[in-house]
């Protein structure tokens, strides 16, 4: 017998019809599984990979995805094993007990742009550094500024951190870290010095997009599309923010004309980071 092309339609109440009405929540989920994987997988597979447009731009990958190469302790040239790992695409930075480390590019930058995506742990706080010109391990305690390792005797609340120094990109969770009420001091700001008026960071766990533009004395920092701190290194502004910075923020000063490691900081809460694009830049004059 020869197909009519036409399709009957069940009659509601018949036992086929009963049956495909209960299959609808199981296909329903299974649709929307499959739509959450497929992007999931898309996602992962284009992160910590250059464009053709972006080589021939002159951007290099300072992570891949998949090997630390190019990444050090600041006290040696090896991983820091343990403290910092790679997740699911991430460098992953975070406490091992009471103890962290920061992590340094092995390359060295002075005019640079930066991106990167970064996600943050609830209450956590973190950066990248850049004019990195020291570190040094120090002990943590609360109402205590921080002191040398040795230097001290350290109470049983101590976190102890191999630190390094320079101008930082500050990144926290601004809806429940302590530095979200100060502009200086909250996500995206040129901690100490510079930062946005209100918060355009993702809550804790969501990821943000990122991006640090130092071009001889004149420096961006951009948050989500929103350029969140400006400064001119000549400027009477960076010159009384200077004064009023911390001593360990004023070291900076000393490594302004050299080419410096570029770090990513571990301090509190876990931190995540990935696509970390480079490209040099040429001084504008």
């Amino acid at each position: 017998m020869a197909f009519t092309g036409r399709v009957l339609p069940l009659k509601q109440g018949s036992e086929a019809y009963r049956a495909i009405r209960g299959l609808r929540p199981a296909l329903f989920w299974l649709l929307g599984w499959i739509a959450a994987v497929g992007f999931s997988q898309e996602t992962t597979a284009y992160s910590n990979r250059l464009t053709i447009d972006e080589k021939l731009a002159g951007w290099e990958l300072l992570f891949d995805g998949r090997t630390t190469k190019g990444w050090r302790s600041p006290s040696s040239v090896q991983f820091p094993e343990g403290y910092w790992k790679i997740e699911d695409g991430f460098l992953k930075g975070a406490r091992l007990e009471n103890r962290a480390t920061d992590l340094m590019t092995a390359g060295l930058y002075r005019n640079f742009e930066l991106t990167f995506e970064w996600k943050i742990a609830s209450g956590g706080n973190s950066g990248i550094k850049y004019f990195v010109g020291r570190s040094a391990k120090l002990v943590f305690e609360n109402g205590k500024p921080p002191a040398v390792e040795g230097t001290v005797t350290p109470g049983p609340n101590a976190f102890f951190k191999e630190e390094t120094s320079g101008f930082e990109y500050q990144m926290i969770d601004d809806e429940l870290h302590q530095d979200k009420d100060d502009p200086k001091t909250r996500s995206g700001s040129l901690y100490q010095f510079a930062g946005p008026r209100q918060s355009v960071a993702k809550p804790a766990g969501q990821l943000n997009q990122s991006r640090i533009a130092v071009n001889g004395t004149h420096i961006e920092h951009w948050l989500n599309g929103v350029q969140v701190a400006s400064m001119n290194l000549n400027s009477a502004e960076f010159r009384s923010a200077l004064e009023k910075a911390p001593e360990r923020s004023q070291r900076v000063v000393n490594y302004l004309n050299q080419d410096c490691p570029i770090a990513l900081q571990s301090h509190s809460g876990a931190v995540w980071f990935r696509n970390l694009k480079l490209r040099r830049l040429h001084v504008a004059h």
